[in-house]
């Protein structure tokens, strides 16, 4: 959602998901039947983000590029789901280890949109960054998750 303050600014509030699970598999360590030793790591993010952003050729221009900066709130959830190796005897276990937890930290975005009628199209590159702390309970390799990263966009905007 985004406001106009005046000619060349904007206040925007945003709500995302991101999802995006990976198998992995160890390097040098197979199943006693010689099968990969494989795991599914997921990760989602919902990011909630305040912004604001700065249209240097105004509203009412045909192409309307913008830069911008704002603070995110960042839920996330992190799981390791399947074979392990615990390398005390280099037996083979299967097992779940979850972590989740909230974090903020900086967003800064650029992009441009094309005004057509009531409505605009157009692109972002967005920049965020922030860590989670992983418990420490559930053995997890580290202590912390690296939820930042870029993002890049296709927009729909509708004037109301």
């Amino acid at each position: 959602w985004l406001v106009a303050l005046g000619d060349r600014f904007d206040a925007g509030l945003g709500l995302g998901l991101y999802s995006k699970t990976v198998t992995s598999v160890y390097a040098g360590f197979v199943n006693a039947n010689g099968l990969e030793i494989e795991q599914d790591l997921k990760l989602r993010i919902v990011p909630f983000t305040a912004t604001v952003r700065f249209l240097p050729l105004g509203h009412n221009g045909p192409i309307q590029p913008y830069i911008g900066v704002g603070v995110g709130a960042f839920r996330w959830r992190y799981s390791e789901t399947g074979e392990f190796v615990d390398f005390n005897d280099d037996s083979v276990f299967r097992d779940s280890f979850v972590g989740s937890g909230s974090a903020a930290g900086p967003v800064v975005l650029g992009g441009v949109r094309f005004p057509i009628g009531g409505s605009a199209v157009g692109g972002e590159i967005r920049y965020q960054s922030a860590e989670g702390n992983l418990p420490s309970d559930q053995g997890f390799s580290g202590t912390t998750i690296d939820l930042g990263g870029f993002s890049y966009l296709l927009t729909f905007n509708i004037r109301f």
